[in-house]
């Protein structure tokens, strides 16, 4: 039987239209996550990755602060870019070192290394300066205050949503943001720590609460110790 030719148009265009719907689904490209990149965890608590890598067991993870989320298996997404989907899920978490370990989803997220991070470095002592990166604050430096133990207290501007967050020193990872608090070193005027504004800007005025870090190397020592996700970290 001979077609016409509106026949023959109307045909084709059901056949492209059958084509299409039989296409499959183009794949959503993974996402780069490293120190500093901006993160959701379960969808409410805004925080900063630490820094991003590989386990011992060749696992794709990151790191960020424990105050983020209060229970293992919250999903994590990007701030900002939540469409990419859910990066990762919290493997464990360490409230009195206040880190988490993130064991990323590979298909939607891959580690990569903060820019101008050549390696890690033991925390800083006093009158060392350190640096760091944060969602709300971006990059501040500032003096290292105090050391005690894996803790240490900078004038470092950090903010809610900074938590977690790398602290460097001349290019090296140092720390992750913890929070804000007087050091135990400033004795009488730790009273201070009830008037002063937390730092929203590194434009402030230095009359801030100081930042308190944790040492990376003893997250990572805690981690590998205790044989948890994170163990052996080796950033990307």
């Amino acid at each position: 039987m001979r077609m016409t030719r509106l026949a023959r148009l109307a045909a084709a265009a059901v056949m492209a239209g059958a084509t299409a719907l039989v296409a499959p689904a183009v794949a959503q490209a993974a996402v780069p996550v490293g120190g500093g990149t901006p993160v959701l965890v379960n969808g409410t608590a805004g925080c900063t990755i630490t820094a991003a890598g590989f386990d011992a067991s060749g696992a794709p993870v990151a790191f960020t602060a424990a105050h983020c989320s209060d229970r293992i298996n919250s999903p994590v997404l990007l701030r900002g870019n939540e469409d990419a989907g859910v990066i990762g899920t919290i493997a464990t978490r360490n409230e009195i070192l206040d880190y988490s370990v993130i064991r990323l989803d590979p298909g939607v997220a891959f580690p990569v290394r903060q820019a101008g991070v050549t390696g890690r470095a033991p925390a800083p002592e006093f009158g060392d300066i350190v640096c760091k990166d944060g969602m709300t604050t971006g990059h501040s430096c500032g003096i290292t205050w105090q050391r005690e133990g894996a803790r240490f207290w900078s004038q470092a501007c950090a903010g809610f949503g900074d938590s977690g967050g790398p602290m460097t020193k001349d290019g090296r990872l140092v720390g992750l943001v913890s929070g804000g608090h007087m050091p135990p070193a400033a004795g009488s005027l730790s009273s201070l720590g009830q008037v002063l504004p937390s730092c929203v800007h590194p434009a402030q005025s230095p009359f801030f609460i100081p930042a308190l870090g944790v040492s990376f190397d003893a997250v990572v020592a805690d981690a590998t110790e205790r044989n948890w996700p994170g163990r052996g970290f080796q950033m990307a």
